[in-house]
């Protein structure tokens, strides 16, 4: 084979060489794209850029006008619950709040109001407590709580908070503890109910949405 041979034999070599390597990146950068669009349809992101969720999981509506409770998961309605809300002389207040504690077995010390002046501070398990089993606390000393008076749901009566049956305010109470990241085990809800007239206070890692609407 002569000098001329050859060096065409080595410039065919390195050209097929180096069109194989061009191919073989190609192919490596297309695989890449693949799999990267492949992760970003499948793990969609579910925070903004503070690091929290976007959509909570738990979300509460009370419709004053309708007298009315709803409980949102992730857009869905999950409970729709009967209850009393402030009269007119008491209004219950609108707009956007966060709920931040429960209260088990809760006390109940008379707001600073005209109509309160003659009541005196209760302390848990008083019959005369006219907070329930729980208190969902959003904006003292307006919360959501639990009442034995039932005949009241459906009407504008009380003094501004939202009243719920004390059976649907213990379950509404399980939810927004565990949305809140404050879940407790079965054994431990049964524990504080048992014992009615100690309070136990129960502070959200996460607070929950709360909306209230005419």
């Amino acid at each position: 084979m002569n000098k001329l041979s050859a060096t065409i034999l080595l410039v065919g070599a390195m050209v097929l060489f180096l069109l194989l390597a061009g191919c073989q990146s190609q192919t490596d950068a297309q695989e890449e794209e693949a799999r990267s669009t492949a992760v970003t349809e499948e793990e969609p992101s579910s925070q903004n850029n503070t690091g929290r969720e976007t959509q909570p999981q738990i979300q509460l509506e009370v419709n004053i006008s309708e007298r009315e409770l709803y409980v949102f998961r992730n857009g869905d309605t999950l409970r729709t619950l009967p209850v009393a809300v402030g009269s007119s002389e008491y209004p219950t207040p609108t707009g956007e709040f966060e709920i931040d504690q429960v209260d088990w077995n809760p006390d109940w010390t008379p707001p600073e109001s005209e109509w309160s002046e003659d009541e005196e501070y209760t302390p848990p398990g008083d019959p005369d407590n006219p907070m329930g089993r729980v208190r969902i606390v959003y904006n003292m000393p307006y919360t959501i709580h639990g009442t034995e008076e039932t005949e009241s749901l459906g009407k504008a009566v009380s003094h501004g908070s939202i009243r719920v049956a004390n059976e649907e305010a213990i379950e509404l109470a399980k939810l927004v503890m565990e949305a809140g990241g404050a879940a407790k085990s079965e054994v431990w809800y049964d524990s504080v109910l048992a014992s009615p007239t100690e309070m136990e206070t129960v502070t959200l890692q996460e607070p929950v949405p709360l909306t209230n609407k005419q």
